[in-house]
């Protein structure tokens, strides 16, 4: 058989999704799990004549993947979010010195969660 069955497929994307990657790191006994995920894309069209129109729209990423991954036994602790450039143009307007510029990326949730499972004594040697 030269490919994977549907269900293959099913399990391997699985693994490979947030929720499978916190499971996976559960069943391996960490401490942290850290999941980064797109929240907003900031796109606009080439700079011209000094133009600087931007616009910014949802990424769609699904705040039930959170909950999905504290059902696992997961705590959300910590969040913070990152602008990651991916580019961006800019032009001298026409009528003022100024210059336009148009920039584009992305905005990245970065979450921390920590293993409500595992429990930690003061001066306990750790694993």
């Amino acid at each position: 058989m030269f490919g994977r069955s549907p269900e293959e497929n099913q399990q391997a994307a699985y693994r490979s999704s947030p929720v499978g990657l916190a499971e996976a790191a559960l069943h391996e006994g960490k401490r942290f799990f850290q999941l980064q995920l797109p929240v907003s894309q900031l796109n606009g069209p080439e700079s011209e004549y000094g133009s600087s129109d931007n616009s910014i729209t949802s990424a769609g990423a699904d705040p039930e993947i959170l909950a999905r991954i504290e059902d696992l036994g997961w705590r959300l602790d910590h969040v913070g979010y990152v602008f990651i450039e991916t580019g961006s143009t800019s032009t001298d307007r026409m009528v003022s010195t100024f210059q336009g510029t148009v920039t584009r990326g992305q905005v990245h949730g970065v979450y921390l969660f920590r293993n409500s499972r595992s429990a930690t004594v003061p001066g306990a040697p750790q694993a």
